[in-house]
């Protein structure tokens, strides 16, 4: 609701607010018809005698309209907007907008709570599980979820890292994530900020049953792709840093705690050593997983004898250079591409690296070591 807000914002060119109405406020907002709840899927609130009230689309008040967008803890929340302020086309607008991202009571609420135990009852044998480190344990059959996770399914590990970041709902992410993937998946909230996501394999990647390394490879370019997708949706609809992994297929029946473990390894490593992203892949990071599961005192010393170049890691426009550099394979022409500067401005800095250093790393096996040598740095530092 609040990127919504900002985008209405800039698009009417008035200001907006998001606004907790008092109990008594909340009346005006409701029709004074009242509707027979009959499992339909009107939009609106149940009264003591078990009908629904239906939420009225916008409502003058003063000099303000206010268009109904939730409720909560008994309070109803609004869009308030200055009246004087916008034309009768932005108020249209709004209202429209509005009434279509307007939570609606779409499914019964006997289904919706027996499936939040379902879920929370799998979450909690889950996390067990992970703090334990009993990464093969097989999902018990008194779990009902269980049947619901048979075949290859794809994992996705969702975290957010800002402490004031905007509570996600597990019924607005699901259905977020149903009109992404276009099916169901299954939703499993984790500690904090951290949701596990898993779908059946034919709605990411489709079901190719070959094996070889060509589909491998290629099971992992589509993966990547759906996953930057995903990323981007999630962070246009909620405020705050979110990061998300994912692994290739597999089946959760038998090694779903040890799944998520690499998950949560997965983001740990893109968090430690690849700041400036936010979508880490397990096979982009084995050389990083390598580099820190080697003890501090080992990485010390090999920097120590490798030589100090704190100096010219702490420089930013170095450190991207050399990270872009080594990500297009040690090319000059494309590295000079991705980072908008001719190719005699990267030859230059090349060439200040070898000053500064000793080592080309035009040439292999300087390369090899200067990438090592950036690595350890990133995660020793830190120390």
């Amino acid at each position: 609701m609040e990127t919504l807000r900002t985008k209405l914002e800039q698009i009417v060119g008035a200001p907006l607010r998001i606004k907790q109405l008092t109990k008594q406020q909340s009346e005006i907002v409701f029709d004074q018809t009242e509707h027979q709840d009959q499992g339909t899927t009107s939009k609106g609130h149940a009264t003591s005698n078990g009908r629904k009230r239906k939420l009225r689309d916008s409502v003058v008040v003063d000099e303000s309209v206010w268009y109904p967008l939730y409720a909560k803890n008994g309070h109803i929340h609004v869009l308030e907007a200055p009246m004087h302020e916008i034309s009768r086309e932005a108020m249209q607008l709004i209202e429209l907008l509005v009434s279509q991202v307007r939570p609606q009571n779409d499914e019964p609420t006997a289904v919706q709570a027996e499936e939040e135990r379902e879920v929370l009852r799998f979450s909690a044998w889950l996390m067990e599980q992970l703090d334990q480190e009993r990464g093969d344990s097989d999902i018990p059959d008194d779990l009902e979820i269980k049947r619901r996770l048979s075949g290859e399914m794809i994992p996705f590990l969702l975290t957010s890292e800002s402490v004031h970041a905007v509570e996600v709902h597990r019924i607005q992410l699901k259905k977020l994530l149903k009109s992404y993937f276009d099916g169901e998946v299954v939703l499993v909230p984790l500690r904090g900020h951290e949701w596990l996501i898993l779908a059946k394999k034919e709605l990411v990647i489709g079901a190719g049953e070959d094996k070889d390394e060509e589909n491998a490879e290629s099971e992992t370019d589509m993966l990547s792709a759906f996953c930057l997708g995903l990323y981007e949706l999630i962070a246009n609809e909620w405020v705050g840093t979110f990061h998300l992994s994912v692994t290739p297929s597999f089946m959760p029946a038998k090694t779903l705690p040890s799944t998520v473990s690499l998950l949560r390894e997965t983001i740990f490593l893109g968090r430690t050593f690849h700041v400036a992203k936010h979508v880490h892949f397990p096979w982009e990071l084995l050389l990083e997983r390598l580099i820190y599961s080697i003890p501090l005192d080992q990485r010390r010393l090999f920097l120590e004898q490798a030589g100090d170049y704190g100096v010219l890691f702490s420089d930013n426009e170095t450190l991207s250079t050399l990270e872009t550099f080594f990500q297009l394979d040690c090319n000059v022409s494309e590295t000079a591409k991705r980072l908008y500067i001719h190719r005699n401005t990267l030859l230059y800095r090349l060439d200040k690296i070898k000053q500064e250093t000793g080592l080309d790393v035009r040439s292999f096996g300087d390369a090899v070591l200067v990438k090592l040598t950036m690595l350890l740095y990133k995660v020793t530092k830190r120390k």
